[in-house]
C-alpha cells in the first residue's frame, strides 16, 4: 500500500510540469493538468480547440518538459498507413527509419480528415498498443498518447454535420475530450506582449521518464470507495435513456449516452486527479473537474436539443446538479 509521501511526488512533479510550460503557455492550467491525467491513466486525448490557440505547441512542450519524444500527422486525403509507420514496415534488409506513429506523444491534426485506412491504424494503436501493417507487427512507445485534435463543432446549428452513433463509437477510445476557448482579454494582452518580446525561457525536462511510468502504477492504488463508485455509476448511467432513475431532462435533450468505458475512465481520471493534487482518496470534486471531459464526446443530444442551443456541456452541467454525490436532490432549480 502507499503512502502519502509516494503521492506527494506526484504532485510536486505535475507543479514543476505546470510551472515549466507557464514560461510559455498563457491561461491553459487546466489543459495541462488533464494532459497529465491522460498520460498517467494510460489514456488518449482528443482536444477541440479554435485555430491560433496553441495547440501544437502545448502539446509539443509537454512532451519537452516531461521527457518524452514527440512527432506529429497533418491529416490530408493521400495520407497512407505507410506514412505513419514509415520504413519500419519495409521487409528486411531495408533500413529502417520509423514514422511518426513511434513517438511518445502523437499529435493528429484534424483527425476528422484521415482516411479511412490510416484512421483503422490509429485506432489500432489505441486499442492495442501496436500496429500491424504488411505483414510485420510493430510494437509502440511506452508511454504512448495520441493527441488528435478538432476544430469546434458549433452545437444548437442544424446546418452543422450532426453527430452520430458511429461518431460516438469512434471517439470513446479516447480517455478525455479537452476544449479550449479563446483567451480571455487580459490573457490575449499578456500573450502579445510576452510573444513580441522573444524573450522566453527555454523549456527544462522537469520529470524522468521512469518516474513517470512508476507514477502510472501509483495513480490507480488512490482508493475510490464504494460511496464514490457509486455516484459515478449514477452519473454514467443518468446519461442513457430508459436506464434506471434517468432524469426527465435525458429524455429531453439526449438521443444516446454514454457506454461502460466512461465509468472505467471516469473512475482512473478521478484517482489520477486526486494523485496529482496529493491525495490519497478519490473526493466528488475529483469526479466532477473531469466529468466534461470524459462524457462530452460520449453523449449525442438530439434535434430537440440542437435547435434549442443545448450543448453537451449545458446537459453535463445540469447532470453533475441533478445527480448529487449524497443521492439527495437538490430542492432549487439550476
Amino acid at each position: 500500500m502507499s503512502n502519502h509521501s509516494e503521492f506527494s511526488l506526484v504532485q510536486s512533479a505535475f507543479e514543476q510540469v505546470r510551472g515549466e510550460l507557464a514560461k510559455c503557455l498563457v491561461g491553459c492550467d487546466a489543459l495541462v493538468e488533464q494532459l497529465m491525467i491522460a498520460l498517467l491513466a494510460g489514456g488518449h486525448c482528443l482536444l477541440e480547440a479554435p485555430p491560433g490557440t496553441a495547440k501544437t505547441l502545448a502539446t509539443a512542450s509537454f512532451a519537452r518538459v516531461t521527457g518524452l519524444t514527440f512527432d506529429q500527422i497533418r491529416s490530408t486525403p493521400d495520407l497512407t498507413p505507410n506514412d505513419l509507420v514509415g520504413l519500419g514496415a519495409q521487409p528486411k534488409g531495408h533500413l529502417e527509419v520509423p514514422g511518426p506513429l513511434f513517438a511518445n506523444i502523437v499529435l493528429v491534426a484534424d483527425v476528422e480528415r484521415l482516411p479511412p485506412r490510416s484512421d483503422a491504424l490509429i485506432q489500432q494503436a489505441i486499442q492495442e498498443r501496436q500496429v500491424v501493417l504488411d505483414g510485420r507487427r510493430h510494437a509502440l512507445s511506452e508511454p504512448f498518447m495520441i493527441v488528435a485534435t478538432q476544430y469546434p463543432i458549433h452545437d444548437g446549428h442544424e446546418n452543422n454535420a450532426e453527430r452520430t452513433v458511429a461518431d460516438e463509437y469512434h471517439d470513446d477510445r479516447f480517455m478525455l475530450k479537452i476544449k479550449i476557448a479563446y483567451p480571455d482579454e487580459a490573457e490575449e494582452f499578456q500573450l502579445a506582449t510576452t510573444l513580441s518580446t522573444g524573450s522566453q525561457e527555454p523549456l527544462e525536462q522537469v520529470v524522468a521518464i521512469d518516474e513517470l511510468l512508476t507514477f502510472r502504477q501509483l495513480v490507480r492504488q488512490v482508493e475510490a470507495t464504494p460511496e464514490i463508485v457509486n455516484y459515478i455509476l449514477r452519473l454514467v448511467r443518468s446519461t442513457r435513456i430508459h436506464e434506471g432513475e434517468t432524469p426527465d431532462f435525458i429524455y429531453e435533450w439526449v438521443d444516446f449516452g454514454a457506454g461502460p468505458r466512461a465509468t472505467h475512465h471516469l473512475t482512473l481520471a478521478a484517482k489520477v486527479r486526486a494523485a496529482i493534487y496529493g491525495r490519497e482518496q478519490v473526493s466528488g470534486d475529483d469526479v466532477r473537474a473531469v466529468a466534461h471531459a470524459i462524457l462530452r464526446h460520449r453523449i449525442i443530444t438530439n434535434r430537440n436539443a440542437r435547435s434549442s442551443g443545448v450543448t453537451v456541456d449545458r446537459v453535463i452541467k445540469r447532470l453533475l446538479y441533478e445527480v448529487t454525490e449524497s443521492g439527495e436532490p437538490e430542492h432549487d432549480l439550476l
